[in-house]
């Protein structure tokens, strides 16, 4: 966290002063949702290049870990999962495969393409990060009680069901 960033009750008092028609049509729980937002992909950031991760990769690692063993998927599958480009992928696993954490066998079912495999040390790597950015948002989430963070989980699932689908 910024502790130089102005809070959203400052923004939003610099607005009731100085832009009343802003402050009007604003809604403070969109404000703090990508405050709080900012803050998760901020610290998750700084946990991903403390080993030398960029966020597109530990994506890739996660979703090749979420598979069953041996955790192998397509590129098509991959792009699917992340909305990522082909092009922007290809790039992510050429990075991966040179660190040693993915590998590249060949596709049993298509001998004209390859698979897209987690190591052992990619697998080792994802579940390190992985707990570590999720201690630190349980301990951003300690300030709620148990049936707080349930009924903030229950709004947002709310808010995000009605929201159109991607690309609509």
């Amino acid at each position: 966290m910024d502790d130089k960033r102005i809070s959203i009750d400052q923004l939003r008092e610099q607005q009731r002063q100085n832009w009343p028609e802003a402050y009007n049509s604003s809604r403070p729980a969109v404000l703090r949702i990508l405050r709080a937002a900012d803050e998760f992909l901020n610290q998750s950031r700084i946990m991903n290049s403390e080993h030398n991760l960029q966020g597109p990769d530990f994506d890739v690692l996660l979703a090749l870990r979420r598979q069953q063993r041996p955790f192998r998927v397509t590129p098509t599958e991959l792009c699917r999962a992340l909305l990522i480009s082909s092009g922007g992928l290809t790039k992510v696993l050429n990075r991966l495969e040179q660190a040693g954490l993915i590998e590249r066998p060949a596709n049993p079912s298509d001998g004209r393409s390859k698979l897209v495999q987690l190591t052992a040390k990619g697998q080792t790597l994802a579940e390190t990060v992985i707990k570590q950015v999720s201690d630190l948002h349980a301990q951003r989430l300690s300030r709620l009680s148990a049936d707080e963070e349930a009924t903030l989980d229950a709004l947002l699932k709310k808010m995000l069901d009605t929201a159109p689908a991607a690309g609509d």
